[in-house]
């Protein structure tokens, strides 16, 4: 499936520009959001593959684009069917609310608010509910403003080095008091025992990074503290998902 390879992506990104009649490298690179040298490689891969010839696109081109914009177009239509199918999803009544009500839509401590009135997303509540209790909506119109949460990472020293016997109970109770609306989690042993012995709550110590990245897209920021050997794959794990975050040492 093209939209599993980004490099079948690109190429049809850049095939679409040579249609439009777009031949200097820096303007296509501009359009498609990748460097000058990287258009330069793709022309080269294509010329070889016999989709491109000096600068124009051959007919396996075509083809190419063809099938590419066809593979698409089935997702697009299978994929609006199923968001038309869920039709309805859950919110926290945030005051009493009447079943054909329109209201808006707010993220507010990680989970879907629903208040009376119109707003940037908003829809119609299918039941009735108290302050507090769970609602459903339909109809949804807008997108939901989410100002998305904080990760900082704080690397903990390894075993080799001392570990919790080098961390300052202190200054991990500091940190955790200075971010009062933030999720704490622990990766690795040493993360783990350096939290506990500080007596720090743990909101998450399975899975950690993953907890982290959910907090991240509910609007909620995390304290993410990580043993020296989980660091690797932390990192990775939040580059991948393209997942913007800070790292400090404790």
């Amino acid at each position: 499936m093209i939209l599993r390879d980004k490099s079948e992506i690109t190429r049809m990104l850049i095939l679409l520009e040579l249609l439009k009649g777009r031949r200097k490298l820096r303007e296509i690179a501009e359009n498609i959001d990748i460097t000058v040298q990287g258009v330069s490689e793709y022309l080269r891969w294509m010329e070889r593959d016999g989709l491109v010839k000096n600068g124009e696109i051959t007919i396996k081109g075509m083809e190419f684009l063809t099938n590419a914009l066809d593979e698409l177009g089935d997702f697009l239509v299978k994929g609006n069917a199923i968001v038309r199918k869920v039709g309805v999803i859950e919110a926290v009544a945030g005051e009493s609310i009447k079943k054909g009500d329109e209201v808006r839509l707010v993220m507010e401590n990680g989970y879907i608010h629903a208040y009376r009135g119109s707003g940037k997303s908003s829809g119609i509540a299918i039941n009735s509910a108290r302050k507090g209790e769970d609602l459903g909506v339909t109809n949804l119109a807008g997108l939901l403003n989410i100002k998305y949460g904080e990760i900082t990472v704080y690397t903990m020293p390894s075993v080799e080095e001392g570990g919790t016997r080098k961390v300052s109970k202190d200054k991990i109770k500091k940190i955790i008091d200075k971010n009062p609306g933030a999720m704490v989690g622990a990766c690795g042993v040493v993360a783990y025992l350096a939290l506990k012995k500080a007596g720090a709550k743990i909101d998450f110590q399975f899975s950690a990074v993953n907890s982290a990245i959910d907090a991240h897209y509910r609007g909620i920021s995390t304290l993410l503290f990580v043993s020296h050997m989980m660091l690797p794959h932390s990192l990775s794990t939040l580059e991948e998902k393209g997942v913007p975050y800070s790292l400090k040492t404790v």
